[in-house]
């Protein structure tokens, strides 16, 4: 006899769905084992669930508004009081080691430090992760945790693939290697540092695509402004529609993702998920990605970038390609959403049985 399903509130389960499809994947593989349902982050409300999963839990003390930040957080900390007087427990993905961007960051560090002291159990991407949370939170280390790979997105996006965004139409040549940055960009992402690289490096036939929203901070729109003057940049500009995503993964050799500071990476995992090598900074979770895929698809330089490492990462990959890399299908398949909703549910029910 199957056990019972565990009712879950999840923030978010699939309203981010069109900029990132990490939750979507994940419930909907969970569908068999959990009865999931989008949590309320507005009235905070619950009704009987076991289980209050959040994700990216900054959100509430990122307002610009110290007076809502601090209603917002009251209210958050009231309904898991209720949740957890009715048995239940709250989880917390750590996707992030800190909000990337804060308006009033002492009170948000305090209001954040009271969120994290009720978290029944952490789940972490890797152990790298793990570590580095350890050290600016050093009060959770005896908190449950559970380490479960970032999943992977399969073939989401290339069922609506469109056609019509190519080398041709961008005016790539075939014979150009050509890098994809993909994503928002914000003032970590580093922007400058691969416009600078690249021009000091002066490397023949390379071509660097830039995709995604920028942030309006000084260093990201500066790194925006050097990539759309660069002669070498194809700067797209403005959310992608998910459409596009998978042909500008294809028409691309490698995705280069210069992080001045990073904890996981959702776009990493996009890009082994569409069989497309990464190049990245040797710093928070892509070194277990590294261990797990290996050096036919991971190249990692020690930060900051520069115009040296940004040509040995060129030459990785001509060679990458040359020999033929070996194929990550293996190392992909411990990565799938059923796999990984499997050992989410059982961390639930570890929790609910202690």
């Amino acid at each position: 006899m199957s056990p019972e399903k565990i009712r879950v509130s999840a923030w978010p389960k699939s309203k981010n769905r069109k900029n990132n499809p990490y939750n979507y994947l994940l419930y909907e593989a969970m569908a068999e084992l959990a009865e999931v349902g989008e949590f309320d982050h507005r009235g905070m409300g619950l009704s009987g669930e076991k289980i209050l999963h959040l994700h990216w839990p900054d959100k509430v003390v990122a307002d610009k508004r110290k007076w809502r930040m601090i209603w917002r957080s009251w209210r958050l900390r009231s309904a898991i009081k209720k949740l957890k007087d009715g048995g239940g427990k709250l989880v917390w993905t750590v996707h992030n080691l800190r909000p990337h961007k804060l308006r009033h960051p002492a009170l948000a560090a305090d209001l954040f430090e009271k969120f994290i002291a009720m978290v029944d159990g952490f789940i972490f991407l890797s152990k790298e992760s793990r570590e580095m949370f350890y050290e600016v939170y050093p009060s959770t280390k005896n908190t449950p945790n559970v380490v479960t790979p970032h999943i992977h997105f399969g073939d989401y996006y290339r069922l609506s693939a469109d056609a019509s965004t190519s080398r041709s139409s961008l005016g790539i040549a075939e014979t150009d290697t050509t890098l994809l940055m993909f994503g928002k960009i914000s003032e970590h992402k580093g922007l400058y540092e691969l416009v600078t690289a690249e021009q000091e490096a002066k490397l023949d036939g390379l071509r660097i695509v830039v995709a995604g929203s920028a942030n309006g901070d000084p260093i990201t729109q500066k790194g925006v402004l050097a990539a759309s003057t660069a002669p070498n940049f194809i700067l797209q500009q403005g959310r992608i529609p998910s459409s596009q995503v998978g042909a500008l993964f294809d028409l691309a050799d490698a995705v280069i993702l210069p992080y001045t500071a990073i904890l996981n990476s959702g776009t990493a995992m996009l890009a082994l998920s569409l069989n497309r090598p990464v190049i990245a900074p040797n710093i928070g979770s892509f070194a277990d990605l590294a261990r797990e895929f290996g050096p036919d698809w991971i190249h990692l330089y020690e930060p900051p970038l520069n115009a040296v490492k940004l040509d040995q990462a060129c030459k990785w990959l001509a060679v990458r390609n040359e020999k033929g890399a070996m194929s990550c299908v293996e190392a992909l398949s411990y990565c799938s959403p059923h796999s990984v909703a499997q050992e989410t549910v059982a961390f639930y029910r570890r929790l609910l049985n202690d």
